[in-house]
């Protein structure tokens, strides 16, 4: 009962192992003391200690003695136990000091060993539980293992054969410089080698010893020792390694993705990925038009692939919404589109999810309430850096982009093809982008049906003929597990995941980001008229940012209630274009009006000079003095302006006859000799006109 116990006794904190009992008493030894011998508890009394709370039983701390097999440890205690197995013949008279000598006496005589082997090894048996085990030596605690030694007269290790120099010994000053340079420098910064941590030891060495010599300096060898015995190698990293990094990259994995995610539907995931492939126009297959943009919406509990886009704009929320939109309704009309014909079996998944993971960028914007609000999904965002949080998604684009790349030309390779003699793999492009898009849907396809999902984490209730195919456990789940998902319409879907924004109204139309749009319900109630009319002042507006011609008002707070509002031709020079486009016309608008103004500004005192020379010089015209009175100046305006608009119709009437210019000379021809005569001149009429000879 008592047997191989260990009891304490609480008055003189003793613990004592039971090594031998009988009916009325037990022997016990204190097994902290190295030199003691057993000694008899009667049973009663010992009872009589455990009823009053005097006594207990305590773990044993020797329970576990391991011994590796093969060790020196081994091969000590098999030759120490065959030694002592003799005295274990009679157990009993172990117990009295006379026959206990007198076989010790007797052992000793048989062998090599002294006295004293016999003694310590049967109180080590006692002591520590009576087993092979608990007699083999204490080869563990040799050596001083992970005690720091450094009070030392002569340097430790190896002699130096090449180098010059006795080198330094490692005392606590050289040590504390050790833990210095690794705590304060390379362990703060993962771009330094052990190598670069050394030198600054032996910088701050060299400031603290000005006469150290060559030959006296900490070796690299030494930092390397006392790094690897002082350091562990995981706390290094985790140290050197920026905290993002390390929970993305390298901590420890204790869970699954499909933990907690009880079926179908219970958790999307989405992500967007800029594809490593050019692609070329669809109308003129010699223009390259870069990299489209990939979004996949994937289920964790099935590993399908939802929902998916595949076009040139970049990645946000509205790109975000068209893979959404895709991946809560049906995809046959989808595939149509491309021209592949599947059945509604074939992706089967239709309906709204439990919840979505995205990144930050996507469904942080303030849209994304009205998933939670019009279709209770639950939204939630990955850490910053932490792709992990949705490994399931991200681990979809090395899938699909390692099916298409041994097959399609325009590959972004890994070198760039910019470097000299490099090629240029854009050179290479030759799918369009609406090829492109067929091409993954296959893709996906396949993923979907055939694909087997590498170590996927079946649930405990889920049958072992259940193969790990993406539509084998989606159609599981939904027939055992979750149910289908939740029903929805397709235009609801839509509009409700176009972003909302405040738009004005006025008569000129319904304003929104510049631009003016009508609408028959509002034309109806009037908001238009040039009259003072009741009219909103601002009205909510879902807008596609991808195409200006139409907007939707939302009259009211309800999901399902929206006017269709269409571009005015006010505004047709936006016609066609993205939101993006016209905010960049408008952009470009102000700026070429800002520099119109300002070069109308720099000219106006010019023209403030001007007019006031020209104010100033008919001014100088007026006489001083008039020689008419004010009443006879005003009596003739009417005749005045009769004479002025003459002498105007003389100046701006139409005549097209040629005028005679009289400054050009012709010769003079004698029509009988028809020669010119060598002196002719025209008569001077001078002195026909001058008077001064009448009488």
């Amino acid at each position: 009962m008592y047997l191989n116990s260990i009891i304490k006794i609480q008055s003189t904190n003793i613990k004592a192992r039971v090594v031998f009992e009988s009916l009325e008493y037990l022997w016990l030894i204190d097994i902290n003391k190295p030199s003691v011998w057993p000694y008899k508890q009667l049973i009663d009394e010992l009872e009589l200690l455990f009823n009053d709370g005097a006594a207990l039983t305590v773990d044993d701390p020797f329970l576990c003695i391991n011994i590796t097999e093969g060790s020196a440890n081994e091969k000590k205690r098999d030759l120490n136990y065959q030694l002592f197995k003799p005295m274990l013949a009679d157990y009993e008279a172990l117990f009295d000091k006379k026959k206990r000598n007198s076989l010790i006496k007797e052992l000793v005589n048989q062998s090599e060993k002294p006295r004293i082997f016999y003694i310590r090894t049967l109180r080590r048996y006692w002591q520590r539980g009576m087993t092979p085990n608990a007699i083999s030596p204490d080869y563990n605690n040799s050596g001083g293992k992970g005690s720091i030694r450094r009070k030392l007269t002569q340097k430790t290790g190896r002699k130096r054969t090449t180098s010059t120099g006795t080198g330094v010994i490692v005392d606590d000053h050289i040590a504390n410089l050790f833990k210095l340079v690794i705590n304060g420098f390379y362990l703060k910064n993962n771009k330094f080698s052990l190598t670069a941590a050394k030198d600054k030891v032996v910088h701050l060495y060299k400031s603290s010893h000005p006469t150290a010599t060559v030959g006296e300096l900490p070796t690299l060898r030494q930092f390397q020792y006392f790094y690897n015995t002082n350091y562990k190698q995981h706390e290094v990293i985790k140290k050197r390694t920026p905290a993002k990094n390390y929970d993305k990259d390298i901590r420890a994995l204790t869970s699954t993705a499909t933990y907690l995610n009880i079926g179908p539907g219970g958790r999307y995931e989405i992500d967007a990925t800029i594809a490593d492939l050019y692609l070329v126009s669809e109308k003129d297959p010699e223009r390259i038009i870069g990299r489209p943009t990939i979004y996949m919406v994937k289920d964790v509990f099935s590993r399908m692939i939802v929902g998916m886009y595949v076009g040139l704009e970049n990645p946000s929320w509205v790109t975000a919404m068209i893979a959404m939109s895709n991946a809560f309704l049906d995809k046959v009309e989808y595939c149509k589109e491309y021209g592949i014909d599947i059945e509604s079996s074939q992706w089967p998944s239709v309906g709204l999810p439990a919840s979505i993971m995205a990144d930050k960028g996507e469904l942080l914007h303030r849209q994304a309430d009205v998933l939670v609000n019009a279709f209770n999904i639950q939204l939630s965002n990955s850490r910053s850096y932490r792709g992990d949080d949705k490994g399931i998604v991200e681990q979809t684009f090395h899938y699909i982009q390692a099916k298409f790349r041994p097959y399609v030309g325009g590959i972004v390779e890994p070198v760039n093809g910019k470097k000299r003699l490099g090629y240029r793999y854009e050179l290479d492009a030759e799918l369009n982008l609406k090829a492109f898009t067929e091409v993954i849907i296959h893709i996906v396809i396949n993923h979907n049906n055939h694909n087997v999902i590498s170590g996927y984490d079946f649930a405990y209730d889920m049958p072992e003929d259940l193969p790990a195919n993406p539509i084998q456990l989606w159609n599981w789940g939904i027939k055992n597990r979750t149910g289908r998902l939740k029903p929805c319409k397709d235009n609801i879907v839509k509009l409700n995941l176009l972003p909302c924004e405040k738009g004005t109204t006025s008569n000129l139309g319904i304003n929104f980001k510049g631009l003016f749009f009508t609408c028959s319900e509002a034309i109806a109630q009037g908001w238009f008229d040039r009259n003072k009319q009741p009219r909103p002042k601002k009205v909510d507006i879902s807008f596609d940012p991808r195409r200006t011609n139409i907007v939707y008002l939302r009259p009211d707070s309800s999901y399902d209630n929206y006017w269709i509002c269409e571009l005015s031709d006010r505004s047709r020079r936006f016609k066609d274009m993205s939101f993006v486009d016209a905010a960049s016309i408008f952009k470009q608008s102000n700026k070429t009006k800002a520099e119109s103004k300002q070069n109308t500004d720099f000219e106006a005192p010019n023209l403030q000079h001007t007019i006031e020379k020209i104010a100033v010089r008919e001014r100088n015209k007026k006489p001083s003095k008039s020689s008419l009175t004010n009443s006879q100046r005003l009596e003739h305006i009417r005749d005045n302006k009769l004479n002025e608009k003459e002498l105007e119709r003389d100046r701006t009437s139409v005549n097209l006859k040629e005028k005679l210019d009289k400054s050009i000379s012709a010769d003079v021809i004698d029509i009988k000799k028809k020669a010119k005569p060598e002196n002719m001149d025209y008569p001077s009429l001078d002195e026909f006109l001058d008077d001064t000879n009448d009488d």
